[in-house]
């Protein structure tokens, strides 16, 4: 370890129990970054944790596995609040946790954070496609057929200084951003790093790579009603979460947000109403 046994680098992935392989640790752990000088940390939302992980957690030092306890509906936010308030190191790396890194990820992450104390860094996610789907998940394999899908994935993976992560409170916790599919909490964190001041950059040619697997159906009016938030902090320059780390900094959603979430909400619920009915005189009609 570094100084004082602490790490320069915490890696903070985050699971709610549907994690379909664990090859993100393999390739965290084989890095060229001293393991030494970095941790990886796991954090199950509900109370479970598969015994493939235990058997990693038992062969890599500096591998831990931690669980919430929750119940209910996923919240990836309590994750990563979690994971921000346990790491040790001064920088956090927080990925997706069903991707495959290159060797020289962390190194080349901690190399650019030197050059500037205000980074924030993201790394570009290239998506595998089903057709070319892989069977043996190897980087070889994976880095001839993925594709880059969404150039502004800011979940995908963020790289930045615990004490900016302290400084805007962490990630939001309010039950909007609570959601088992699409959600916004990446890009919300984003506006408050360049609401706050500091330097958003994505890496040109750093790559993680992110197997094809069956994707979750989960709610999706939820990621509408995140942007809304999004854009209200954007223009508002806050760079506080509702809800946060640190609750005294807590606050209510303002009446007009809420009263325009609501009223989406309404409008959402009374086109799926109309649907429903069109759709029911068809079948009766037929």
């Amino acid at each position: 370890m570094t100084e004082n046994n602490r790490p320069k680098i915490s890696v903070i992935l985050v699971d709610g129990s549907y994690r379909p392989h664990f090859k993100a640790v393999d390739t965290l752990v084989n890095q060229s970054f001293s393991a030494q000088d970095y941790e990886i940390l796991w954090f199950e939302f509900y109370d479970s944790i598969k015994n493939e992980l235990r058997q990693k957690e038992k062969k890599y030092p500096n591998f831990k596995t931690y669980t919430l306890n929750k119940t209910g509906i996923y919240h990836s936010s309590f994750c990563f609040n979690a994971g921000i308030q346990h790491a040790k190191g001064e920088l956090m790396v927080i990925p997706d946790a069903d991707v495959v890194f290159e060797n020289n990820f962390l190194e080349t992450i901690w190399k650019e954070h030197q050059k500037n104390e205000k980074l924030v860094m993201y790394i570009h996610r290239y998506d595998e496609p089903q057709k070319n789907r892989s069977s043996t998940l190897s980087w070889e394999e994976l880095e001839k057929t993925c594709i880059l899908t969404n150039p502004e994935n800011y979940g995908g993976c963020c790289t930045v200084r615990k004490k900016w992560l302290l400084a805007v409170n962490g990630y939001e916790q309010h039950e909007i951003f609570r959601t088992s599919g699409s959600h916004a909490n990446g890009r919300d964190a984003a506006t408050r790093f360049k609401n706050l001041g500091l330097h958003i950059m994505w890496h040109p040619e750093l790559k993680m790579y992110h197997p094809w697997h069956p994707h979750k159906s989960g709610i999706k009016d939820p990621y509408r009603y995140q942007k809304f938030v999004i854009k209200h902090r954007a223009l508002k320059r806050e760079i506080y979460p509702f809800l946060g780390l640190d609750p005294n900094l807590n606050r209510e959603l303002p009446a007009a947000l809420n009263k325009k979430i609501k009223a989406a909400k309404w409008d959402l619920s009374y086109y799926l109403l109309r649907t429903l009915k069109f759709i029911k005189r068809k079948i009766k009609n037929c």
